[in-house]
């Protein structure tokens, strides 16, 4: 064979090979590749209104939402009110989800996209199930990593369906957390350090700590009553003990029935008339508290109505709150104020 015959037939032989993987390609992209944008659940959309139950898991938690009358409610956090928003948030995200990229089949590759089996050693995955009254199944989905859209693009999940092969790249706007926490409407009251008037701190033995405000204008509280020989030694720490109320929520949440309240009582009064009392118990080695609030009869129709809200959320539980914050809400005289030198 000539040096011209052997190129010739290798350059032929090249295109054949070429041309046999480009077609190979094709029929691989026809299952992993670009697909028109779908819904994930066709339909979903015009039955939400039929959700009676969310479950969402992982491989070590879960939690479970249901439907109480007009909101929702965390079945494993004592049927706690959850936050309606995010639950909303959630099934309008579910229905919305649409398919952009048709991902892996092969299982060994479901890892890498964080849609792997909740059981599988390791697993990163996470699962969301949503039921109808009766317990049917309305939409049932793994969730895996999440893709930050770029450049315009939206965000987007890799998921899979529990029941199906494929795996998919879906645009999303998810946020499947595990967590009770993360689900409950945390909320007890939101007093801001501006309208405190006064506080009241009772401890056993009539022990008592009063600091106060003369004007609703004014920044800084005084210690009502402060022996002469003694200096409070930081104004931030006394204007923070009236400013507890001001966004507080809990960290846990537990019914309180049962509970025996403690001598210490801590009252909040404000300069438009609401006022807060706090009670508090040890349970299991925790402190908690409760609250109780009025209005006073001369108060305006919207503090009346605060006070109202906050009686209808606290009624019948016990919150514990973060260390710092129980500390502001029992505080006494030697936390705030020392001694000055030479005094007898």
């Amino acid at each position: 064979m000539t040096a011209r015959g052997f190129w010739f037939l290798f350059v032929v032989t090249f295109l054949a090979v070429g041309l046999a993987g480009h077609a190979a390609w094709q029929r691989h992209a026809a299952a992993i590749g670009s697909v028109s944008a779908e819904p994930v659940f066709p339909g979903l959309s015009d039955r939400l209104n039929e959700a009676a139950a969310i479950q969402l898991e992982d491989r070590r938690d879960s939690v479970t939402l249901v439907r109480a009358g007009e909101g929702w409610v965390v079945e494993n956090a004592h049927n706690y009110p959850a936050r309606g928003d995010a639950v909303r948030a959630l099934v309008l995200a579910l229905a919305d989800l649409q398919i952009v990229e048709a991902k892996t089949e092969r299982p060994e590759m479901f890892a890498r996209l964080e849609v792997e089996p909740l059981d599988a050693e390791g697993a990163r995955s996470r699962r969301i199930t949503v039921l109808d009254g009766a317990g049917k199944v309305l939409a049932d989905l793994i969730v895996g990593k999440k893709r930050h859209g770029q450049g315009g693009q939206p965000d987007a999940h890799y998921v899979r369906r529990p029941d199906g092969g494929q795996a998919f790249l879906a645009e999303s706007r998810l946020d499947p957390r595990v967590e009770p926490i993360d689900w409950l409407d945390r909320r007890i009251a939101d007093i801001s350090r501006g309208r405190v008037q006064q506080v009241v701190i009772d401890h056993p033995g009539g022990i008592s700590l009063t600091v106060a405000k003369d004007s609703r204008e004014g920044n800084d509280f005084r210690v009502v009553d402060l022996p002469e020989d003694m200096k409070v030694e930081n104004q931030f720490t006394l204007n923070a003990t009236a400013g507890t109320l001001d966004r507080l929520v809990f960290d846990e949440v537990m019914p309180a029935a049962g509970l025996a309240l403690q001598e210490h009582v801590t009252r909040y009064t404000t300069f438009d008339g609401l006022a807060v009392t706090i009670g508090f118990a040890e349970h299991d080695g925790k402190l908690w508290s409760r609250y109780t609030a009025a209005a006073l009869d001369d108060a305006a129709e919207e503090v009346k109505a605060e006070a109202a809200e906050i009686n209808a959320r606290a009624e019948g539980w016990a919150y514990r709150l973060a260390d710092f914050k129980n500390e502001q809400l029992r505080r006494k005289l030697e936390d705030l104020a020392k001694k000055q030198e030479g005094s007898s």
